[in-house]
Protein backbone atom coordinates (compact mmCIF):
# COMPACT_ATOMS: atom_id res chain seq x y z
CA UNK A 1 0.00 0.00 0.00
CA UNK A 2 2.80 2.46 0.81
CA UNK A 3 4.98 1.67 -2.45
CA UNK A 4 1.10 2.39 -4.37
CA UNK A 5 0.94 5.67 -2.62
CA UNK A 6 4.25 6.58 -3.67
CA UNK A 7 3.28 5.92 -7.20
CA UNK A 8 0.32 7.83 -7.33
CA UNK A 9 2.37 10.82 -6.44
CA UNK A 10 5.87 10.80 -8.70
CA UNK A 11 5.94 11.44 -12.56
CA UNK A 12 9.51 11.42 -12.89
CA UNK A 13 10.81 8.29 -15.44
CA UNK A 14 14.16 6.71 -16.43
CA UNK A 15 13.89 4.83 -19.73
CA UNK A 16 10.29 4.68 -19.16
CA UNK A 17 11.20 3.58 -15.30
CA UNK A 18 9.57 5.19 -12.57
CA UNK A 19 11.82 6.88 -10.05
CA UNK A 20 10.90 6.62 -6.48
CA UNK A 21 10.68 10.43 -4.84
CA UNK A 22 13.58 9.42 -3.01
CA UNK A 23 16.06 8.80 -5.37
CA UNK A 24 17.24 11.15 -8.45
CA UNK A 25 17.65 10.52 -12.21
CA UNK A 26 21.26 10.81 -11.55
CA UNK A 27 21.25 7.79 -9.34
CA UNK A 28 19.61 5.57 -12.37
CA UNK A 29 21.84 6.45 -14.69
CA UNK A 30 25.02 5.65 -12.41
CA UNK A 31 23.55 2.39 -11.78
CA UNK A 32 23.35 1.65 -14.90
CA UNK A 33 26.73 3.15 -16.07
CA UNK A 34 28.50 1.59 -13.75
CA UNK A 35 26.88 -1.68 -14.65
CA UNK A 36 27.96 -1.48 -18.17
CA UNK A 37 31.49 -0.42 -16.41
CA UNK A 38 31.48 -3.39 -14.21
CA UNK A 39 30.18 -5.60 -17.25
CA UNK A 40 33.46 -4.42 -19.08
CA UNK A 41 36.24 -5.96 -16.48
CA UNK A 42 33.95 -9.17 -16.82
CA UNK A 43 34.17 -9.51 -20.38
CA UNK A 44 37.54 -7.72 -20.77
CA UNK A 45 39.30 -11.12 -19.27
CA UNK A 46 38.57 -12.77 -22.35
CA UNK A 47 40.84 -11.05 -24.43
CA UNK A 48 43.26 -9.54 -22.15
CA UNK A 49 44.05 -12.99 -20.92
CA UNK A 50 45.47 -15.05 -23.89
CA UNK A 51 47.63 -12.22 -24.98
CA UNK A 52 48.58 -12.05 -21.45
CA UNK A 53 49.88 -15.21 -21.23
CA UNK A 54 51.71 -15.64 -24.48
CA UNK A 55 53.47 -12.01 -24.26
CA UNK A 56 54.18 -11.68 -20.51
CA UNK A 57 54.27 -14.82 -19.15
CA UNK A 58 55.51 -16.31 -21.71
CA UNK A 59 53.41 -19.41 -21.01
CA UNK A 60 54.67 -22.67 -23.01
CA UNK A 61 52.34 -23.73 -25.76
CA UNK A 62 51.60 -27.50 -24.62
CA UNK A 63 50.09 -26.07 -21.62
CA UNK A 64 48.43 -22.76 -23.22
CA UNK A 65 45.06 -24.20 -23.21
CA UNK A 66 44.98 -25.65 -19.66
CA UNK A 67 46.03 -22.97 -17.87
CA UNK A 68 43.56 -20.54 -19.72
CA UNK A 69 40.83 -22.63 -19.15
CA UNK A 70 41.82 -23.17 -15.48
CA UNK A 71 42.17 -19.13 -15.81
CA UNK A 72 39.11 -18.48 -16.80
CA UNK A 73 37.01 -21.17 -14.52
CA UNK A 74 38.43 -19.48 -11.70
CA UNK A 75 35.24 -16.57 -11.50
CA UNK A 76 32.88 -19.95 -11.16
CA UNK A 77 34.77 -21.23 -8.74
CA UNK A 78 34.71 -17.74 -6.94
CA UNK A 79 31.28 -17.46 -8.33
CA UNK A 80 29.53 -20.64 -6.97
CA UNK A 81 31.45 -20.06 -3.51
CA UNK A 82 30.74 -16.77 -2.83
CA UNK A 83 27.82 -15.39 -4.36
CA UNK A 84 25.05 -16.70 -2.44
CA UNK A 85 26.96 -15.00 1.13
CA UNK A 86 27.98 -12.12 -0.97
CA UNK A 87 24.08 -11.79 -1.79
CA UNK A 88 23.10 -11.65 2.05
CA UNK A 89 25.89 -9.75 2.91
CA UNK A 90 24.18 -7.01 0.71
CA UNK A 91 20.83 -7.25 3.02
CA UNK A 92 23.12 -6.38 6.22
CA UNK A 93 25.74 -4.11 4.69
CA UNK A 94 24.27 -2.03 1.99
CA UNK A 95 24.69 -2.93 -2.05
CA UNK A 96 26.74 0.40 -2.39
CA UNK A 97 29.64 -0.29 -0.15
CA UNK A 98 30.38 -3.39 -1.57
CA UNK A 99 30.03 -2.26 -5.15
CA UNK A 100 32.66 0.39 -4.18
CA UNK A 101 35.27 -2.01 -2.45
CA UNK A 102 34.29 -4.18 -5.23
CA UNK A 103 36.10 -2.12 -7.95
CA UNK A 104 38.85 -0.63 -5.81
CA UNK A 105 39.87 -4.51 -5.36
CA UNK A 106 39.41 -4.74 -9.08
CA UNK A 107 41.35 -1.43 -9.90
CA UNK A 108 44.36 -2.67 -7.79
CA UNK A 109 44.55 -6.25 -8.86
CA UNK A 110 43.82 -5.47 -12.28
CA UNK A 111 47.00 -3.41 -12.51
CA UNK A 112 49.17 -5.86 -10.16
CA UNK A 113 47.85 -8.56 -13.02
CA UNK A 114 50.26 -6.52 -15.33
CA UNK A 115 53.28 -6.68 -12.53
CA UNK A 116 52.72 -10.54 -11.75
CA UNK A 117 56.83 -11.58 -12.91
CA UNK A 118 58.09 -8.46 -11.22
CA UNK A 119 55.72 -9.35 -7.95
CA UNK A 120 57.39 -12.94 -8.31
CA UNK A 121 60.95 -11.80 -8.55
CA UNK A 122 60.59 -9.32 -5.48
CA UNK A 123 59.12 -11.88 -3.38
CA UNK A 124 61.68 -14.46 -4.64
CA UNK A 125 58.97 -17.12 -5.49
CA UNK A 126 60.72 -20.43 -5.36
CA UNK A 127 61.10 -22.23 -9.17
CA UNK A 128 60.93 -25.46 -7.74
CA UNK A 129 57.71 -25.02 -5.70
CA UNK A 130 56.01 -22.93 -8.19
CA UNK A 131 56.48 -25.53 -11.06
CA UNK A 132 55.02 -28.04 -9.15
CA UNK A 133 51.86 -26.38 -8.21
CA UNK A 134 51.65 -24.90 -11.32
CA UNK A 135 51.94 -28.36 -13.23
CA UNK A 136 49.85 -29.68 -10.70
CA UNK A 137 47.14 -27.36 -12.04
CA UNK A 138 47.43 -28.38 -15.42
CA UNK A 139 47.08 -31.57 -14.48
CA UNK A 140 50.29 -33.21 -15.69
CA UNK A 141 52.38 -33.34 -12.40
CA UNK A 142 55.54 -35.49 -14.26
CA UNK A 143 55.95 -32.42 -16.41
CA UNK A 144 57.02 -29.49 -13.74
CA UNK A 145 60.40 -29.10 -15.16
CA UNK A 146 58.88 -27.35 -18.38
CA UNK A 147 57.10 -25.06 -16.17
CA UNK A 148 59.90 -23.60 -14.45
CA UNK A 149 60.73 -21.01 -17.17
CA UNK A 150 57.22 -19.03 -16.86
CA UNK A 151 56.63 -21.19 -13.37
CA UNK A 152 56.95 -18.03 -10.51
CA UNK A 153 55.07 -15.36 -12.55
CA UNK A 154 52.47 -18.00 -13.36
CA UNK A 155 51.87 -18.83 -9.94
CA UNK A 156 51.68 -14.76 -9.02
CA UNK A 157 48.74 -14.86 -11.79
CA UNK A 158 46.93 -17.32 -10.55
CA UNK A 159 46.85 -15.51 -6.99
CA UNK A 160 45.93 -12.32 -8.74
CA UNK A 161 43.51 -14.08 -10.94
CA UNK A 162 41.66 -15.40 -7.79
CA UNK A 163 41.71 -11.95 -6.45
CA UNK A 164 39.92 -10.29 -9.20
CA UNK A 165 36.95 -13.16 -9.62
CA UNK A 166 36.34 -12.25 -5.98
CA UNK A 167 35.97 -8.38 -6.83
CA UNK A 168 33.79 -9.69 -9.14
CA UNK A 169 31.64 -11.67 -7.77
CA UNK A 170 31.73 -9.11 -4.86
CA UNK A 171 30.27 -6.25 -7.52
CA UNK A 172 27.82 -7.43 -10.22
CA UNK A 173 25.44 -8.98 -7.91
CA UNK A 174 24.93 -5.39 -6.33
CA UNK A 175 23.76 -3.58 -9.38
CA UNK A 176 20.75 -6.49 -9.97
CA UNK A 177 19.95 -6.21 -6.72
CA UNK A 178 20.07 -2.42 -6.73
CA UNK A 179 17.67 -2.39 -9.88
CA UNK A 180 15.02 -4.13 -7.23
CA UNK A 181 15.82 -1.93 -4.97
CA UNK A 182 15.52 0.60 -7.10
CA UNK A 183 12.27 -0.22 -9.20
CA UNK A 184 8.40 -0.69 -8.27
CA UNK A 185 6.64 -3.84 -9.31
CA UNK A 186 5.30 -2.89 -12.78
CA UNK A 187 8.53 -1.38 -13.86
CA UNK A 188 11.05 -4.15 -12.79
CA UNK A 189 11.22 -5.91 -15.68
CA UNK A 190 12.15 -3.23 -17.64
CA UNK A 191 14.77 -2.14 -14.91
CA UNK A 192 16.16 -6.12 -14.92
CA UNK A 193 16.09 -6.37 -19.08
CA UNK A 194 18.17 -2.77 -19.03
CA UNK A 195 20.23 -4.75 -16.80
CA UNK A 196 20.84 -6.83 -19.38
CA UNK A 197 21.38 -4.54 -22.01
CA UNK A 198 24.59 -2.47 -20.30
CA UNK A 199 25.93 -5.83 -19.96
CA UNK A 200 25.36 -6.09 -24.01
CA UNK A 201 26.89 -2.53 -24.38
CA UNK A 202 30.10 -3.44 -22.15
CA UNK A 203 30.48 -6.42 -24.37
CA UNK A 204 30.42 -4.65 -27.58
CA UNK A 205 32.75 -1.56 -26.49
CA UNK A 206 35.17 -4.47 -25.16
CA UNK A 207 35.25 -6.45 -28.83
CA UNK A 208 34.92 -3.35 -30.46
CA UNK A 209 36.91 -0.59 -28.58
CA UNK A 210 39.68 -2.07 -26.32
CA UNK A 211 40.45 -5.48 -28.69
CA UNK A 212 41.84 -3.03 -31.33
CA UNK A 213 43.49 -1.16 -28.63
CA UNK A 214 45.33 -3.55 -27.34
CA UNK A 215 46.33 -4.95 -30.70
CA UNK A 216 47.99 -1.26 -31.57
CA UNK A 217 48.95 -1.10 -27.68
CA UNK A 218 49.94 -3.74 -26.12
CA UNK A 219 48.50 -6.10 -23.51
CA UNK A 220 49.79 -4.19 -20.37
CA UNK A 221 48.52 -0.65 -21.44
CA UNK A 222 45.28 -2.49 -21.41
CA UNK A 223 45.69 -3.75 -17.82
CA UNK A 224 46.35 0.11 -17.11
CA UNK A 225 43.53 1.05 -18.95
CA UNK A 226 41.08 -1.46 -17.09
CA UNK A 227 43.03 -0.48 -13.86
CA UNK A 228 41.94 2.98 -14.35
CA UNK A 229 38.35 2.12 -15.34
CA UNK A 230 37.29 0.14 -12.19
CA UNK A 231 38.87 3.33 -9.87
CA UNK A 232 36.19 5.53 -11.91
CA UNK A 233 33.43 3.05 -11.56
CA UNK A 234 34.56 3.50 -7.38
CA UNK A 235 34.98 7.20 -8.01
CA UNK A 236 31.10 7.12 -9.54
CA UNK A 237 29.86 4.70 -6.81
CA UNK A 238 30.85 6.94 -4.43
CA UNK A 239 29.46 10.09 -5.41
CA UNK A 240 26.10 8.90 -7.30
CA UNK A 241 24.89 5.81 -5.89
CA UNK A 242 22.20 5.57 -2.82
CA UNK A 243 20.96 2.46 -1.15
CA UNK A 244 17.53 2.18 -1.24
CA UNK A 245 17.03 -0.75 1.12
CA UNK A 246 13.88 -2.76 2.13
CA UNK A 247 13.10 -1.60 6.09
CA UNK A 248 12.22 -5.17 7.08
CA UNK A 249 15.06 -6.67 8.60
CA UNK A 250 15.85 -10.53 8.65
CA UNK A 251 18.16 -11.28 10.88
CA UNK A 252 18.90 -14.97 9.48
CA UNK A 253 19.66 -15.36 6.18
CA UNK A 254 22.26 -18.12 6.12
CA UNK A 255 22.14 -20.77 3.04
CA UNK A 256 19.39 -22.57 5.22
CA UNK A 257 17.13 -20.13 5.43
CA UNK A 258 17.67 -19.19 2.09
CA UNK A 259 16.78 -23.31 1.11
CA UNK A 260 13.59 -22.68 3.41
CA UNK A 261 12.12 -20.20 1.97
CA UNK A 262 12.98 -21.36 -1.61
CA UNK A 263 11.11 -24.68 -0.55
CA UNK A 264 8.14 -23.08 0.48
CA UNK A 265 7.99 -20.83 -2.98
CA UNK A 266 6.82 -21.80 -6.14
CA UNK A 267 7.92 -18.63 -7.59
CA UNK A 268 11.59 -18.86 -6.49
CA UNK A 269 11.98 -22.82 -7.01
CA UNK A 270 10.83 -21.05 -11.12
CA UNK A 271 13.22 -18.48 -10.92
CA UNK A 272 16.12 -20.68 -9.39
CA UNK A 273 15.51 -23.35 -11.71
CA UNK A 274 15.13 -21.21 -14.87
CA UNK A 275 18.63 -19.95 -13.73
CA UNK A 276 19.87 -23.33 -13.30
CA UNK A 277 18.97 -24.33 -16.87
CA UNK A 278 18.82 -21.22 -19.06
CA UNK A 279 22.34 -19.13 -17.91
CA UNK A 280 24.61 -21.66 -19.20
CA UNK A 281 23.12 -21.10 -23.24
CA UNK A 282 25.81 -18.36 -24.21
CA UNK A 283 28.47 -20.56 -23.04
CA UNK A 284 27.02 -24.10 -24.41
CA UNK A 285 26.69 -22.47 -27.97
CA UNK A 286 29.83 -20.80 -28.24
CA UNK A 287 32.20 -24.23 -26.55
CA UNK A 288 30.26 -26.61 -28.58
CA UNK A 289 29.42 -24.68 -32.03
CA UNK A 290 33.61 -24.14 -32.04
CA UNK A 291 34.30 -27.43 -31.09
CA UNK A 292 31.67 -29.19 -34.09
CA UNK A 293 33.45 -27.13 -36.38
CA UNK A 294 37.04 -27.82 -35.93
CA UNK A 295 36.07 -31.35 -35.71
CA UNK A 296 34.79 -31.28 -39.28
CA UNK A 297 36.85 -28.77 -40.37
CA UNK A 298 38.93 -30.99 -43.11
CA UNK A 299 35.45 -32.35 -44.40
CA UNK A 300 34.50 -29.13 -45.44
CA UNK A 301 38.26 -28.29 -46.82
CA UNK A 302 39.11 -26.11 -44.17
CA UNK A 303 41.50 -25.26 -41.54
CA UNK A 304 40.69 -25.04 -37.48
CA UNK A 305 41.44 -21.76 -37.62
CA UNK A 306 38.77 -20.74 -40.71
CA UNK A 307 36.67 -23.10 -38.67
CA UNK A 308 36.93 -21.29 -35.81
CA UNK A 309 36.21 -17.83 -37.62
CA UNK A 310 33.03 -19.20 -39.64
CA UNK A 311 31.55 -20.60 -36.42
CA UNK A 312 31.88 -17.53 -34.56
CA UNK A 313 29.78 -15.78 -36.85
CA UNK A 314 26.27 -17.38 -35.06
CA UNK A 315 27.53 -15.92 -32.09
CA UNK A 316 27.76 -12.85 -33.16
CA UNK A 317 24.21 -12.99 -34.43
CA UNK A 318 23.55 -14.56 -31.12
CA UNK A 319 25.24 -11.56 -29.24
CA UNK A 320 23.58 -8.88 -31.33
CA UNK A 321 20.25 -10.16 -31.22
CA UNK A 322 20.11 -10.85 -27.41
CA UNK A 323 21.05 -7.04 -27.15
CA UNK A 324 18.30 -5.59 -29.16
CA UNK A 325 15.83 -8.40 -27.48
CA UNK A 326 16.43 -6.66 -23.89
CA UNK A 327 14.26 -4.38 -24.36
CA UNK A 328 11.09 -5.92 -25.95
CA UNK A 329 11.62 -8.43 -22.73
CA UNK A 330 11.09 -5.81 -20.64
CA UNK A 331 8.00 -4.42 -21.68
CA UNK A 332 6.70 -7.85 -22.25
CA UNK A 333 7.95 -9.05 -18.55
CA UNK A 334 5.28 -5.82 -17.25
CA UNK A 335 2.77 -5.28 -19.60
CA UNK A 336 1.75 -8.65 -20.48
CA UNK A 337 2.99 -10.75 -17.01
CA UNK A 338 5.83 -12.57 -15.92
CA UNK A 339 5.04 -16.05 -16.62
CA UNK A 340 3.41 -15.85 -20.14
CA UNK A 341 6.78 -14.32 -21.02
CA UNK A 342 8.96 -16.92 -19.66
CA UNK A 343 6.80 -19.58 -21.26
CA UNK A 344 7.54 -17.88 -24.24
CA UNK A 345 11.24 -17.33 -23.61
CA UNK A 346 12.02 -20.80 -22.33
CA UNK A 347 9.81 -22.21 -25.30
CA UNK A 348 12.26 -19.85 -27.80
CA UNK A 349 15.44 -21.36 -26.09
CA UNK A 350 14.57 -24.64 -26.35
CA UNK A 351 13.47 -25.05 -30.37
CA UNK A 352 16.86 -22.66 -30.73
CA UNK A 353 18.63 -25.41 -28.93
CA UNK A 354 16.93 -28.29 -30.91
CA UNK A 355 17.03 -26.20 -34.17
CA UNK A 356 20.86 -26.72 -33.49
CA UNK A 357 20.82 -30.53 -32.52
CA UNK A 358 19.53 -31.40 -35.39
CA UNK A 359 21.14 -29.10 -38.21
CA UNK A 360 23.53 -30.85 -40.17
CA UNK A 361 26.38 -29.65 -39.92
CA UNK A 362 27.63 -26.49 -37.51
CA UNK A 363 27.93 -23.93 -40.69
CA UNK A 364 23.96 -24.86 -42.25
CA UNK A 365 21.90 -21.94 -42.49
CA UNK A 366 19.62 -22.94 -39.85
CA UNK A 367 22.38 -22.15 -37.30
CA UNK A 368 21.39 -18.81 -37.83
CA UNK A 369 17.55 -18.97 -37.59
CA UNK A 370 18.23 -21.02 -33.99
CA UNK A 371 20.63 -18.45 -32.57
CA UNK A 372 18.30 -15.88 -33.02
CA UNK A 373 15.48 -17.87 -31.48
CA UNK A 374 18.13 -18.90 -28.90
CA UNK A 375 19.13 -15.35 -28.24
CA UNK A 376 15.84 -13.78 -27.47
CA UNK A 377 14.79 -16.89 -25.15
CA UNK A 378 18.29 -16.17 -22.92
CA UNK A 379 17.41 -12.50 -22.54
CA UNK A 380 13.96 -13.43 -21.58
CA UNK A 381 14.79 -16.34 -19.28
CA UNK A 382 18.24 -14.05 -17.29
CA UNK A 383 15.51 -10.89 -16.90
CA UNK A 384 12.62 -12.82 -16.35
CA UNK A 385 14.40 -15.16 -13.64
CA UNK A 386 15.43 -12.21 -12.36
CA UNK A 387 12.60 -10.47 -11.84
CA UNK A 388 10.58 -13.12 -10.71
CA UNK A 389 12.95 -13.68 -7.98
CA UNK A 390 12.56 -10.14 -7.04
CA UNK A 391 9.11 -10.04 -6.99
CA UNK A 392 8.51 -13.27 -4.58
CA UNK A 393 11.60 -12.71 -2.41
CA UNK A 394 10.67 -11.71 1.21
CA UNK A 395 11.69 -7.79 1.64
CA UNK A 396 14.59 -8.07 3.83
CA UNK A 397 16.24 -10.99 1.78
CA UNK A 398 16.07 -9.77 -1.98
CA UNK A 399 20.11 -9.63 -1.53
CA UNK A 400 20.21 -12.99 -0.33
CA UNK A 401 17.49 -14.48 -2.96
CA UNK A 402 19.39 -13.07 -6.12
CA UNK A 403 22.75 -14.54 -4.48
CA UNK A 404 21.08 -17.81 -4.64
CA UNK A 405 19.64 -17.27 -8.11
CA UNK A 406 23.55 -16.34 -9.09
CA UNK A 407 24.55 -18.99 -7.70
CA UNK A 408 22.39 -21.50 -10.19
CA UNK A 409 24.49 -19.99 -13.15
CA UNK A 410 27.85 -21.93 -12.18
CA UNK A 411 26.30 -25.26 -11.30
CA UNK A 412 24.52 -24.86 -14.77
CA UNK A 413 27.94 -24.52 -16.02
CA UNK A 414 29.57 -27.59 -14.32
CA UNK A 415 26.52 -29.88 -15.20
CA UNK A 416 25.63 -29.27 -18.71
CA UNK A 417 29.16 -28.56 -20.21
CA UNK A 418 30.70 -32.07 -18.13
CA UNK A 419 27.55 -34.18 -19.52
CA UNK A 420 27.74 -32.01 -22.61
CA UNK A 421 30.50 -32.70 -22.93
CA UNK A 422 30.12 -36.32 -22.55
CA UNK A 423 27.18 -36.92 -24.77
CA UNK A 424 29.27 -34.71 -28.07
CA UNK A 425 32.05 -37.64 -27.84
CA UNK A 426 29.64 -40.58 -27.11
CA UNK A 427 27.17 -39.66 -29.33
CA UNK A 428 27.39 -36.82 -31.59
CA UNK A 429 27.61 -33.32 -31.30
CA UNK A 430 24.29 -32.88 -31.54
CA UNK A 431 23.24 -34.48 -28.54
CA UNK A 432 25.26 -31.58 -26.46
CA UNK A 433 22.07 -29.34 -27.57
CA UNK A 434 19.68 -31.30 -27.42
CA UNK A 435 20.21 -31.59 -23.92
CA UNK A 436 19.81 -28.15 -23.09
CA UNK A 437 16.85 -27.88 -25.34
CA UNK A 438 15.41 -31.17 -23.84
CA UNK A 439 15.92 -29.24 -20.62
CA UNK A 440 14.31 -26.31 -21.26
CA UNK A 441 11.16 -27.74 -22.54
CA UNK A 442 11.32 -29.97 -19.38
CA UNK A 443 10.58 -26.51 -17.38
CA UNK A 444 7.97 -25.24 -19.85
CA UNK A 445 5.66 -28.03 -19.26
CA UNK A 446 6.72 -27.93 -15.65
CA UNK A 447 5.74 -24.08 -15.83
CA UNK A 448 3.14 -24.43 -17.57
CA UNK A 449 1.57 -26.71 -15.20
CA UNK A 450 2.52 -24.45 -11.87
CA UNK A 451 1.36 -21.79 -13.01
CA UNK A 452 -1.79 -21.29 -11.37
CA UNK A 453 -0.21 -22.21 -8.40
CA UNK A 454 1.82 -19.09 -8.63
CA UNK A 455 0.03 -16.15 -6.87
CA UNK A 456 0.79 -12.37 -7.84
CA UNK A 457 3.74 -11.07 -5.73
CA UNK A 458 1.59 -8.59 -3.56
CA UNK A 459 -0.04 -11.96 -2.27
CA UNK A 460 2.74 -14.17 -1.85
CA UNK A 461 3.98 -12.87 1.81
CA UNK A 462 0.83 -11.96 2.68
CA UNK A 463 0.29 -13.67 6.41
Amino acid sequence: MAEAQEISGSSRRFAGIEVPSDLTRTNFFFLYFNTMLMGMLMAVLAILQPAFLKDIIKVAPDFFGSINGLLMNINEIATLALVGLVGALSDRTGRKILAFLAFIVLGIFFYLLGESNGIASLLHVPVDFSAKICALLSFAPSRAAEFAEFSPGLFITYIIRLVIGIGLVLGYPQFITMVADYTYEKDRGKGMAMNGLMMGVAGILVYAAIAPIQKKTGVISVVHMVSAVALIGALFSWLFLKDRMPKISIETQGIGEILRTVRKNNALKAAYLIALVTRVDTVIVGTFMVSWAVSVADSYQLTSDAATQKAALPMIVMSITAFISFPFVGILLDKWGRIPTLLLSLSCAAAGMLMIAFSPSPFAPLIYAAVILGAFGMSGSIAGSNTLATDAAPKGMVGAVLGGVNTMQPLGILFFMALGGYLFDRMGPGWAFALKGIASLSLVIWLFIIKKQLKPSSEIHKK
